[in-house]
Parts: structure tokens; sequence; C-alpha cells
């Protein structure tokens, strides 16, 4: 049975893994003195722990006392997991992995795991710590907040007329004592930090992250906090189980022993199958080569009928556009004849209807031959021959010719 155990700033909590499940979780104040006794009364009636695994954040001082503690105990030196570049599928997103709190690592390391989506893990301890993983494992990184604890601590210790705040159990969205009037503005502090931090995380992510939360005061502050947010209160002892399981995964040494003799054994027989199988092989290709004969004269057969087929189809078809490339050449040479016969009637009727215009006009010009150049001459010569006409017959003769030239 392993011991399970995480060391955070004000409480520890703990559970065991028995047979590879976890029982059921707790906790315990960490008090500033006697943490040895704390342990002995926690952990003294737990009897066959061969390992115990540690996720530490509360110092060196508190991981020498649990050390000792356990060596006189059980025997066992207690490990303590670190944060690293990368394990179980997810990536660290620091430069310097072990500068990343190994809560929050062994959160993501659980938050990743059979997650469809990405993963916000809101902590809320006497820090509240809150970090993205997406569901291919890589840390997005993340921010830490003062908690509730430290918040009111600040205004107790920096102020003289305020003294420790007893938390009430009834919580007053407006107070009537100083005592919660800090309680409440404290929590709706936190809340509407949080409440932000999730609204732009959807955003940024189209909505498809989901939200869990943890720590000694999620409880505290879930009330005010949107319902689809997830209580995970043990998911740092859950990732702690990754590493405290993978112990369990290297066989033992007299297991690999048995393991070589039954491996033996196999490929001795094996060797025997191997022997026997050229001959099975053998009259197994006999058997198969007559039928790959006749199966590929079956297929020759019918591709030798499908082809004529083929053949037939394709000649069908080339005649059939035959066909119809000769009806559309038809069809074009007979448009073409009718705008050829449109278009010479057309040339026609212009031609009759413009032949009238030009024998009158032809008409018109030929009148004036009428008066022929022999007759002036004769004219002239009777004007020459009787010059005794009287000049008025002159002057209408002289007109008349100028009007027939």
């Amino acid at each position: 049975m392993k011991l399970l155990v995480d060391i955070g700033n004000s409480r520890i909590k703990w559970t065991t893994l028995d047979s590879g499940r976890f029982t059921e979780s707790h906790s315990f104040d960490r008090k500033k003195t006697g943490i040895k006794t704390a342990f002995t009364n926690e952990w003294k009636e737990l009897t066959d722990i061969d390992s115990v695994f540690v996720s530490n954040v509360g110092g060196d001082k508190i991981a020498e006392h649990l050390t000792d503690w356990s060596e006189k105990k059980w025997q066992i030196t207690p490990k303590f997991i670190s944060s690293e570049q990368k394990r179980f599928g997810v990536t660290n997103a620091y430069q310097q992995a072990d500068k990343l709190g190994v809560d929050r690592w062994l959160a993501l390391i659980a938050a990743r795991q059979h997650a469809r989506q990405a993963t916000c893990i809101i902590d809320c301890g006497t820090a509240i710590t809150i970090d993205v993983v997406t569901k291919y494992g890589a840390h997005q990184g993340g921010m830490i907040l003062p908690g509730i604890t430290l918040m009111r601590h600040a205004l107790t210790s920096n102020t003289s007329n305020l003294t420790d705040v007893i938390e009430e159990k009834e919580f007053k969205t407006l107070a009537v004592n100083t005592q919660s009037a800090v309680q409440c503005g404290t929590l709706y502090m936190v809340t509407a930090s949080l409440e932000r931090i999730v609204d732009d995380l959807n955003e940024q992510f189209n909505n498809r992250i989901r939200f869990i939360i943890t720590g000694g005061d999620a409880e505290l502050v879930m009330p005010l906090l949107p319902s689809f947010i997830a209580h995970y209160p043990d998911i740092v002892l859950k990732g702690l189980g990754y590493y405290a399981r993978q112990g369990d995964r290297q066989p033992r040494k007299p297991e690999a022993v048995e393991e070589k003799k039954a491996v033996e054994t196999t490929q001795g027989a094996d060797d025997k199958i191997a022997a026997e199988k050229p001959k099975a092989v053998e009259e197994t290709k006999a058997v198969e080569k007559p039928k790959a004969v006749e199966e590929t004269k079956a297929v020759e057969e019918t591709k030798a009928v499908e082809k004529p087929k083929a053949v037939e189809e394709t000649k069908a078809v080339e005649e059939t556009k035959a066909v119809e490339e000769t009806k559309a050449v038809e069809e074009t040479k007979a448009v073409e004849e009718t705008k050829a016969v449109e278009e010479t009637k057309a040339v026609e009727e212009a031609k009759a209807v413009e032949k009238p215009k030009a024998v009158k006009e032809t008409k018109s010009v030929e009148k004036p031959k009428v008066v022929e150049k022999p007759k002036v001459a004769e004219i002239a010569k009777v004007v020459e021959e009787t010059t005794s006409v009287e000049s008025l017959k002159e002057v209408e003769i002289a007109e008349t010719v100028e009007l027939h030239q």
C-alpha cells in the first residue's frame, strides 16, 4: 500500500493507494509546532505501507520532519516529486520546469488525462493559482492571485482597527460589522476576479474549455461562481497517483526468471511449429496453384467476353455521336440557307424599290436631249440669214436655247 501526501501552505491532505485504487482522502491543519505529533495521530494505524510519495510546497523544514518520521515508523524514505519538463503526456510551459509549483504540475497531469478539450484548473488555497492545459497536454501557462486568507490577513495585519476575521456560516452581501465586512469584501474580490478570468478564457478558447476548481477555499467561493465549474477536491493527489503507479510497471526479479523460463519453453514449442510449417505451406501452395490457374483462366475468359461488349458499346457511342454531329451540321446548313434566301429577297426588294426611282431620274435627265444640236445650228443660220427678224424674236430664241442647254 502506498501513502500519498499533499503538503500545502496551511493544510496537509493524504490518501492511500491500495492495489492501484484510491481510498478515502483525509486532511488536517499544518501547525507550526508539533508536526510529528500530527503525523502520528493521522497515520499511526496505517500498516503495510511500502512507499510514500509526496507533493510539497511547504518548504524544506517540513520535508525533513516527514522524512525522519517515515524512516523511523516504516523504514521508508519518502519520494518527493518535483515538476518536470515533460511527463505523462503533459509539457511544461516554464523554461525552468522546476520553478512551476509541484502542486500545479500534478494538477495538470491529472486534469489532462482523458480530457477531450482544454482544461483550466483553479486552485483556491492560501494563494489562488490558475493553469490551462490543452487536450494535447500543452501547458499554456497560468497566473497567481492572493487567496482569501492572505487578503484578510493583509487587512487585519496592516490596519489597527481591524482584528482577525471569524468565518460566519451565513453569508450577507451587506455586512453590519467590521469582521463581516472584511469577509464579504474579500470573498467578492476573489469571485469577481475568477468570473472575469473564466469569461476571458471562454472567449479565447471559443467556449471549448472546461473549468475545474480545487483547494481548501473552493467550497467557500463556489456559491458565487458559475455552476459549470466542476469541483475536484483531490486533483493533486490524483496526479501524485500517476507517479506512485509508475513503479508497479517494473516486474520483480523472481517474476523475471519465471518469465524467462516461460519464454524458453515457448520458443522450443515455436521451433517445432516452425519446422512443421514449411511442409504445410508447400502442401497448401500445391493445392492453391490449380485454383489460382483456374481463377486466372476464368478471369481471362471474363475479360475476353467483356472486351467485345466494350467494343460494341464504344462503336454504338461513336455512331450516335456521328449521327448527332451530322444532324447538327444539317441544321446549321438549313439555317444558313434560310438566312441566305432571306438576304437575297431583301436585296431584290431593295433593288425593285430603287429601279423606279432610277427610271424617273433617268427620264428627268434625258429631257434636255429633246433639243438636238443640229436644230440649234439651223436656228443660228436662220438668225444669221434673217437679219430682219425683230430683236424681240432673237431674245426669245436665245432664251429658248439657254433653257434647252
